[in-house]
This record gives structure tokens, sequence and C-alpha cells, in this order.
């Protein structure tokens, strides 16, 4: 809408300059001491006339126009009036000394650099130099002289000129103003991103510190009344809490060195079904009676544990907070030409489809979770930018039925110990 707006803004100017060129060539033509003839005169008059005409339609046409390529028909259809008229009257005064006549014709290149840039304004001087060659004959012709070769290549030549520069100068400031913009909205994102994180994290840090506060000061001051068992969920409750803060944090950090581009991997061998194992029970918080199965194939891999464990984490959790309870969560691994595939499906209503462009986005979040208002929107996020860092790629297919996270990562393997195969049981064992 904002180009839509300034391109109307420039056809709105340039109705004034035109009422201006009409205003000074009704004035001009009533100065004029004498004409060859009166078809000469009549001839200026008429396009005199057909200025103002068109330009009284295109100031009403343009108060109509509602879109842009509306818009830029009218600009077109005012471009090619003005070649006319311009040409006409270079036509019209041929017999006038020609070098005030063509003058006017250096107008058309800078219009068509105003317009349409570089393109514009040679496209404008190879009309001023096809044109200038009958206009040249007829000069002769009414002189009695030779065809003006000189003459013709100064005029074409200082047309071409001026559409250099002009064209050259439009189209630096067609990309300033890009940069601009590009910067502009990138601002605007980072001020909406300020503000959803604000918000988002503010909630997800107020309820785990509240939680681990309040477990503390009852262990505190009612320490002695409290059972073992009693004391012992209390104190796991704190401890699960503390960690899902870690989480937050970590993920805040990673966000952080990754708008920065300052994270470095650290890839080195380690065994694939362990690493596995150790995500599955960072996830496990989030679990709610999901039935969830892995198939693992025994590798070791050159991988950069610590993130791998993040990928697989946040697809983890990300499934069980989507999905119903006790629906099915499979998470299969296992080598694949130049590295490993890993591939987290889920048994989910699916992703809408008007929300998968941005489901990567930082702070984006499908909807309210099953498991209630949580997560901050950086988990696939995390995912995607660590997928990209470590040169792999991400693939999803989602439906009323489930939705598959398939992501391939380019890495040396080398077959390992026994496949991990079956179900996992809520304490993280398999059955």
């Amino acid at each position: 809408m904002t180009g839509f707006n300034e391109n109307r803004r420039l056809e709105l100017w340039v109705t004034y300059v035109r009422w201006f060129a009409v205003a000074f060539g009704a004035l001009a033509l009533v100065l004029e001491p004498s004409y060859p003839n009166d078809g000469t005169e009549a001839l200026a008059w008429l396009l005199i006339g057909l200025l103002g005409l068109g330009n009284l339609t295109i100031w009403g046409t343009l108060a109509r126009v509602r879109d842009e390529r509306a818009l830029q028909r009218l600009g077109a259809i005012s471009f090619a009036l003005d070649g006319i008229i311009v040409m006409g009257l270079v036509w019209a005064f041929a017999y006038e000394t020609p070098y005030v006549a063509w003058a006017i014709l250096f107008l058309l290149p800078m219009e068509g650099a105003l317009r349409y840039r570089l393109a514009g304004a040679l496209g404008a001087a190879a009309v001023v130099a096809l044109f200038f060659i009958p206009q040249s004959a007829r000069v002769a012709d009414l002189n009695g002289a030779r065809f003006d070769i000189s003459t013709y290549v100064f005029v074409v030549g200082m047309a071409t000129l001026i559409a250099g520069v002009a064209g050259t100068m439009a189209e630096n400031w067609h990309q300033q103003h890009l940069a601009y913009m590009k910067q502009s909205l990138a601002l605007a994102e980072v001020d909406r991103l300020k503000d959803r994180f604000l918000a988002v994290t503010s909630h997800e840090i107020r309820g785990p510190l509240t939680a681990i506060i309040a477990g503390i000061d009852t262990v505190n001051k009612r320490g002695d009344r409290l059972t073992p068992d009693q004391r012992t969920r209390m104190l796991e409750m704190v401890s699960t809490q503390g960690q899902q803060l870690a989480r937050l944090v970590d993920d805040l950090l990673l966000t952080s060195e990754l708008q920065e581009r300052k994270l470095a991997l650290h890839p080195e061998w380690t065994d694939l079904t362990a690493t596995i194992d150790q995500a599955i029970q960072a996830a496990s918080s989030k679990r709610r009676a999901h039935q969830l199965e892995l198939f693992v194939d025994p590798l070791s891999c050159v991988i950069d544990k610590s993130r791998f464990v993040q990928i697989v984490r946040n697809l983890v959790e990300n499934a069980y907070k989507y999905t119903p309870e006790r629906t099915r969560v499979a998470v299969t691994a296992s080598a694949a030409g130049d590295g490993i595939d890993l591939v987290v499906a889920d048994e989910g209503p699916g992703i809408p489809a008007d929300h998968r462009e941005q489901l990567f986005d930082a702070f984006s979040r499908i909807n309210e979770t099953a498991a209630g208002r949580e997560g901050v929107g950086l988990g696939l996020y995390v995912v995607s930018q660590l997928v990209g860092t470590m040169g792999g790629q991400i693939d999803l297919t989602s439906s009323t039925n489930g939705t598959s996270f398939a992501i391939h990562i380019p890495c040396k393997t080398m077959a390992g110990g026994g496949r991990r195969l079956g179900l996992v049981a809520d304490e993280g064992a398999a059955i």
C-alpha cells in the first residue's frame, strides 16, 4: 500500500506540472509574433488543448483509482500523452530556431527516469532518437538545407546522456528507498518480537518461579509436618520447574546467538541411542499419558550432542503439547546416505494450512496447547535454525491424522550396538 500511495502522489504532482505547461504554452502561443501559416497555429493550439483536456481526464481518473494495476495503466497512458504532446510541439515549431524547439525533447527521458528509472529513461531516449530522424529531415526541408548529421548526433547524444544520468539517479534512489523500507520493516518486526517476547516470557517465567518459591517456602516453613513422600514430591516439583526455567533460558540464549550469527557447533563422535534417550528424558515433563515409541538404529555419529538433544527435545515436547492424551508419538532415527534421518510423528489434529508458513518463526505458536497456555514459541524456530546451521533440511507433513517432522542432518556415521526399538514408559524405561 505504501508503494501505491507514493506512485499515486507522483501522478498527482505530474498533473500539476502539466497544468503549468498548459498555462505556459498558451502564453507562449499568444506571444508568438507570427506563424508560417494558419495550419501551424491551429496545430499548436490543438496540442495545448489536448494537453489540458488529457490532464483534466487523468486528474479526474486518478481520484477514482484504487489498485496498483489500474494506477500503472494510468501512468503509462499519461507518459504516452506527454510524449505525443512534446513531439507534436517540436514538429509544429520546426520552422523556429530548432535549438529552442527540440530542447523540450529532453523532458521525455527525465520523465521516463521518474516513472520507470533507468529502463524508462533509456527507452525514452531511444524514442527521441527515432523521432529526431524525420524531425531533422523536416527542418532541413523547411530551410532548404541538407540533413544536419552533427545536430542529430548532438541531440541524440544529449538525450542519452540525460537519460543515463537521470536513470542512474532514479535507480540509486529506488535502491535506497527499498533499503530504507526493508530496514523499517525489520525494525517493526523487532519491535513486534520484543513486545511478544516480553508478554510471553513474563508469563512463562512467572509460572515456574511461583511454583519454585511456593515449594521452597512450603518445605522451609512446614518441613516438620511433611511426610517423607510429600517432601520428595515437593522437591521433585521444584526440580522440574527449575529444569523448565533452565531450558527456557537455553532456548533464549540460543535464539540470541542465532540472530547474532554467533552460534558455534562442536561436533564429536556421539552415541545416537544415548543422545535420543537424553532428549526424551528432558521432554518427559510435558508428557501426558502419551504412547511413546522409539525406533533408533545403533549408530555413532559426528554431531554436536547438546544441539541435537535440543532438536529432539523440542520436537517431542511440541508433539506432546499439541496432541491429545494417550495418542501415539513416534521417534525414528536411522542412517541415511551421508548422514542421519530423524522423524518425529504424532497422531494429533494436524497443523492448519494457514499456520504452516509462520510455523518456524520466532515466538510463533499455533494456538492454545492441549496442556494449557504454555511455551514461548521458540521450539520449532530453534529446531529449524539448528538444522540449517548443521547443513540439514527439515520437511513437514501434516493432515487431520497427525503431523510428521522429517529431518536429515549430514554427518559421519558408524554402526554401533543394539537397535533401540519399542515403547517407552513414563519413567523412561523401554518396554
